[in-house]
Order: C-alpha cells, then sequence, then structure tokens
C-alpha cells in the first residue's frame, strides 16, 4: 500500500493526483485489482509525536504530584488540552466523540476518550503549542534536545 502526502495548494495536488495516483490507479484497475483511495487530515509525524512524549516528560518531573507518572501526566494535560481547546479545534476533536469517565474492572476510574495516538497532525502541532504554553507558566524549563515542529 502507498501513501501519497498531497501539499496544501490545489494546482498541485491536482498534478500528484492525476500524474502518479492516477496511474497507480488505473495500472491496478486494468490488472483487476480494486483499489481503496481515503481522504483525509495529514497525519502527525514522529517527531511531533516524540516532542510532546519529551514535554509532557519535562512538565511531569518538574511538577510532580498528580503528574509524576509520565503516562498519568499524558490523559492529565490532554484533558486540559481539550477543554481549553474545544471551541477552537472543535472539527478536530469531533472525530473523538465525548469523553467519559467510567469505572474500571478494579474499582478504578478510567478516562474513557482522546488518546494522543489518534491525533491527527493540527491537532499534534496544537498540543505541542499547548504544552509549550502550560510548561512556561509554570515554570518548566524544556531541555533543548526536542525536536520535531
Amino acid at each position: 500500500m502507498k501513501t501519497y502526502h498531497l501539499p496544501a495548494d490545489a494546482k498541485n495536488a491536482h498534478k500528484i493526483i492525476s500524474g502518479q495516483v492516477w496511474a497507480e490507479v488505473k495500472t491496478r484497475a486494468q490488472h483487476g485489482k480494486p483499489t481503496a483511495v481515503t481522504v483525509g487530515d495529514m497525519p502527525k509525524s514522529r517527531a511531533i509525536e516524540n516532542k510532546f512524549h519529551a514535554q509532557i516528560a519535562d512538565i511531569a518531573a518538574h511538577i510532580g504530584g498528580d503528574l509524576a507518572d509520565r503516562e498519568d501526566a499524558k490523559r492529565i494535560l490532554i484533558s486540559a488540552f481539550r477543554i481549553d481547546t474545544r471551541l477552537d479545534l472543535a472539527d478536530e476533536w469531533a472525530t473523538f466523540g465525548d469523553v467519559k469517565m467510567g469505572r474500571g474492572l478494579r474499582g478504578e476510574v478510567v478516562l474513557l476518550g482522546a488518546q494522543s495516538r489518534h491525533f491527527p497532525a493540527k491537532l499534534a502541532h496544537a498540543f505541542v503549542t499547548w504544552l509549550e504554553s502550560f510548561g512556561a507558566q509554570a515554570g518548566v524549563r524544556f531541555k533543548e534536545t526536542h525536536s520535531g515542529t
């Protein structure tokens, strides 16, 4: 399976679709192979994912408390990020549905809903920016080695 990442400008996107994509679809059709074409948001990059995970680790180390555990911190921070950006990023958040709290098998409270692994690129980049702002307000010094933006 091959994925084509199309540019945001219509003229160049059309060139790729009518050239490379059409050539591949046509060849498959001539050989009797059905083909699926999916159109959607650009996925987040591994670099941006690494960046927000590193930021979360820095925040967890600096603030501690309920944020001391990185996985707990990630869930808590995503929850706050969603609340803070629910209007500005409404279309992106709509794909996740409602976030609910549920009872786990051992009586614990479990947050059900948004997971960072499902973030599209726009949401992932916004999360990095939000984490930078949150961290700055909390006095977090992010490590210089973060990359991905």
